[in-house]
Parts: C-alpha cells; structure tokens; sequence
C-alpha cells in the first residue's frame, strides 16, 4: 500500500499527489498529510485511490458527525472543517474562471453563507430489501450503485430527518413492501410532505395505513405511480402544494418539482441577485431557466416588465400561478427548450436590460453565443458548475462582456457541489 503526500485539493474535494510521476486522486485525503491509500481504479494518464490510514493528518481534519458518512455517498467532505471546505470551494471558482474563464483578475465578493447542519429540506430515499431480509432506507453508498440504510440524516432538515427511522416500522407492515421504488422527501414554510414511488396500485389495507401514518406524523401524502404528471394526493382530494416565502413574495409548488433545497441560503442568494442586478424601474428582464419563478417574481416589483422562460411545461405553468397568487402582473412566462435554436420565439424579439441565467450543471453555452440577440448591458449568471461557469464566461468575453464580480454560495456544505454568482456588463 502506497504512501503518499497530499500536494494540493482537487475542485472534487479529493486529494491529489503525486507516484512515480503519475497523479493520484485520493478519496478521504487532505492537502498536506501524509496518507496511505489503496489504488482502486488505474488509468493511462492517473490513478484513483482511497485512503486508508492518515500517518500525518491537516490541522483542517475534522471527525465527522455522521455516523453514516464512511459509506454514505450523500456527503463527501465532513472529514474536512467548514471553514475549509469552504475555501476549496472559492479556490475552484477562482481556479476555472482564471485558467478557462479568460479572466486574469477576480473581484471576488463574501460568500453567502448558513448553517452548515440540517439545512436540505428536500431528499430522495431509496427503499430495498436485501436477500437476507433487511430493509434498507437510505441514500447511494460512496461509489457504489449499492444502497446505505440510514435511520436519520444530519443535512437534512429535523423533521424530514425525523421521519427516516418511521417507515422501517410501517414499510414491513404493507402488503406492497417489496415494491416501493422510492421515497421523496420535501418541506415547505408550511410542513412536510412525502411521495411514494410505487410500482404496483396499492391495495385498500396499504393505503389505510400509509393514511394512518401520514396522520400521525402532521405529513402531506401523495402517491407517484409513473412520471412527474402522475402525482396525486394519497386520499383522493385536488393536489395541494406546498410553499415557501422569499421576501415578499409566497412561491407554490409540489414535493417532486425541482426547487432549491437550502432555504437560508436561496433567500440571501435571491436578495444578492437584485442587488448585484441594479434593478431601475423601467428594466425590461429576461429570466433564462426560471424555474417556477424563484428569481423572476421577486425582481418583478423593482421593473417595467420581466419575462421567464422555462423548458418545462409544468414548471412553467406553476409560475403562472405563483405571479396571480401575489398580484404580479408584469411577469410572463414561457416554454422553451433553451438548448435549442431560438431566435424565432416571441420573446426574442424584443431588447433586454438584464439577463439572468440559472442554467443547470451544463451551463448556458447556446445562449451565450447568442446573448447580443437580447441587446441587453448586464447578465447575471448563477451557476452550480463552475466549470461551465468558466466557459461561459469565456464565450461572454468574446461578446463584449466584462466580469465585473462573483463569488461562491454554499448551498450544499459537506458536499463538493459549487454554486456561484457572476455579473458580467458589457464593455
């Protein structure tokens, strides 16, 4: 077994050294100690491996405080103290944005920060049993398409932590037990809420008890047969979705819609985007993957108007509802497949004060390239990927964009998931 010294932290949290002139990525590793790991998959130009033993641990070394986390794939830096994982963070944005984002000097602003503990209000369980006749309730091992049962969850909100250990006392009860997929796991301002993936109707006996339980634990219960439109609520009624508040303005949506799952941090990340927008009240906006409206109808009071386009249907749909829920009517929203051609949609033909774009992990490129068809002078850019990030901002650049700030978002801490704001304003 090899030993080695961590040189330098890797964007993916894991530590990188160096043997016999090969890289190697070390899973558990911290910059500056002296580890002995086991190499668990070789490559022609690097190698993967797992630490076994610190013979020299960093000073930023932490126990973790999951009891979980060796085998639980959910989080990957607990062993590194907070502060620290934090700076990984900035370090990988600062990284990409210089050595691919073409940008020499960062101005780099404070970190939107929380509490670093039961902060995701939104998690999918897997449920399985084993062949010796174990129920397993929990999340993927750590590289491994095994599943780790779990009886709580130390990133997960208190009461959906809460209810993990419930359902090994009523999944065993139902005739159906074998054939629940999965358990979705979702809170609002306004309590929680469960989804059952099912892959057989439940029987009358199954869903009495799944109602019962639902009862007893205060818990919203919806059934989930096939896909996203199958939703239903569990006892029959019209569904009723759940809310959250962002400033002034109260967001609806349902337990299997995509929402950002760390409420502290997307209400100062809302609050930092109209700021860093510099919103005028005769600002035309484009909202680019808006979601069900989490940015658009906040910056709706402080503009003339604010169109959000959408590449899912229902998504789009729920902002519709969300703007008549708070008397806004200046924000419109559309359906669009944003990786595709667009310049013949409607909302093309009109010039932008301000983009924003929320893209997911694989960025916005299609529209960057296109970004003059808006006309507009800022983009603002919230990104989960600082490496599409970081070619995007190359292709703003090319357009006549400056980066005039950015800065990280913990969202997810003691995960290696980087989320950041950029604004960019045309030269």
């Amino acid at each position: 077994m090899p030993e080695l010294e961590i040189e330098r932290q890797g964007h993916d949290g894991r530590g990188i050294a160096h043997l016999q002139g090969k890289i190697i990525f070390v899973e558990g590793a911290l910059v500056g100690e002296t580890v002995q790991a086991k190499i668990t998959k070789q490559h022609k130009k690097f190698d993967e491996a797992l630490c076994e033993q610190v013979l020299v641990a960093s000073a930023n070394r932490v126990e973790p405080a999951c009891e979980y986390y060796q085998q639980c794939g959910g989080c990957s830096l607990q062993h590194l103290g907070i502060d620290a994982q934090r700076q990984v963070k900035s370090d990988a944005l600062t990284d990409q944005l210089q050595r691919f984002g073409k940008v020499e000097t960062i101005n780099l602003q404070a970190p939107l920060l929380d509490e670093a503990w039961h902060y995701r209000r939104k998690a999918r369980l897997g449920v399985k049993w084993t062949k010796q006749g174990e129920l397993l309730v929990g999340f993927r091992e750590k590289g491994s398409p095994h599943l780790k049962g779990v009886h709580h969850c130390a990133v997960l909100t208190k009461p959906l932590s809460a209810l993990i250990s419930t359902f090994y006392d009523l999944i065993p009860q139902l005739e159906s037990k074998k054939t629940i997929g999965h358990l979705e796991l979702a809170q609002g301002d306004d309590g929680c809420a469960v989804v059952v993936r099912h892959l057989k109707t439940l029987s009358q006996a199954d869903l009495k008890l799944w109602l019962a339980w639902a009862h007893d634990h205060n818990v919203r219960l919806y059934l989930q047969t096939e896909g996203h439109t199958s939703l239903k609520q569990a006892d029959g009624s019209e569904l009723t979705p759940l809310n959250y508040q962002v400033g002034d303005v109260k967001m609806s949506f349902l337990p299997n819609d995509f929402f950002q799952v760390n409420a502290a941090i997307n209400a100062k990340m809302v609050q930092q985007a109209l700021i860093w927008a510099e919103l005028k009240p005769t600002d035309q906006v484009l909202d680019l993957f808006s979601g069900f409206g989490n940015f658009s109808l906040a910056m709706a009071p402080h503009v003339a108007s604010i169109t959000g386009v959408e590449g899912e249907k229902t998504l789009v749909e729920r902002a519709r509802a969300n703007a008549v829920l708070n008397g806004i009517d200046n924000a419109f929203f559309e359906t669009a497949d944003l990786s595709q051609p667009f310049k013949k949609q409607s909302w093309v033909k009109k010039d932008y004060d301000l983009v924003l774009l929320d893209p997911p992990r694989t960025g916005a490129q299609e529209i960057c390239e296109q970004i003059k068809a808006f006309g507009a002078k800022r983009v603002l850019y919230v990104s989960c990927n600082p490496s599409t990030l970081a070619r995007d901002s190359a292709i703003l650049q090319s357009k006549g964009f400056k980066l005039v700030q950015a800065g990280i978002m913990d969202m997810f801490p003691h995960t290696t998931h980087v989320e950041s704001m950029a604004l960019f304003k045309r030269k």
